[in-house]
């Protein structure tokens, strides 16, 4: 069910099977919401939703609460979104350039981008002008500049990256763009 919902909401092409929603009982409606939203998958869930005819739809209490959480997740996006705009732009005062990887990044590859579920961000920061500062000290720095603001950076956080929160929003500032030992070890 919950597969068949993320098809259709991801590939426009193949309408939903109808045969599979006959019957749908409102447990059976729950439980797909509950396990969506466990897989952080709940936004595209309901763009599937809405390609069933309505008498298909889940009951309207369920789709109410469904709704309310999209729109959460909506507001969520934009609100990343705007905060790693301002932080790029902050650091690109810095001589520093950034990188959106993974989640908030990738969403524009979605039907709607804003329906992508994303916990943190991750970003990786390197040096505008390699003249003026090598992409590890550009990284170093960007580091720094939040300490500088008074936000905490957990430079243990990882081998990978360090972490803190900007506005409330978890980042990740990753060393490198692609973990190249990991690499070499998947491919022996």
């Amino acid at each position: 069910m919950l597969f068949a919902l993320l098809r259709s909401a991801l590939n426009s092409t193949k309408p939903v099977s109808e045969i599979l929603f006959t019957d749908i009982s409102p447990a059976l409606w729950q439980a797909c919401y509950k396990l969506a939203c466990t897989q952080g998958v709940m936004a595209l869930a309901w763009d599937g939703i809405q390609t069933l005819p309505a008498c298909l739809q889940p009951p309207k209490a369920l789709k109410l609460n469904w709704a309310m959480a999209v729109e959460n997740y909506e507001k969520r996006y934009r609100r990343y979104c705007h905060t790693i705009a301002e932080l790029s732009a902050f650091y690109k005062t810095h001589g520093i350039t950034t990188v959106q990887l993974k989640g908030v990044g990738l969403s524009t590859y979605y039907p709607i981008p804003s329906h992508r579920e994303g916990g943190d961000i991750d970003i990786f920061t390197y040096s505008a002008d390699h003249s003026r500062k090598s992409d590890a000290e550009a990284n170093r720095l960007a580091d720094r500049l939040m300490e500088e603001k008074g936000i905490e950076v957990d430079l243990e956080h990882s081998e990978k990256h360090s972490m803190f929160y900007y506005k409330g929003i978890p980042i990740e500032n990753h060393k490198t763009f692609i973990n190249s030992e990991t690499y070499h070890i998947a491919v022996k």
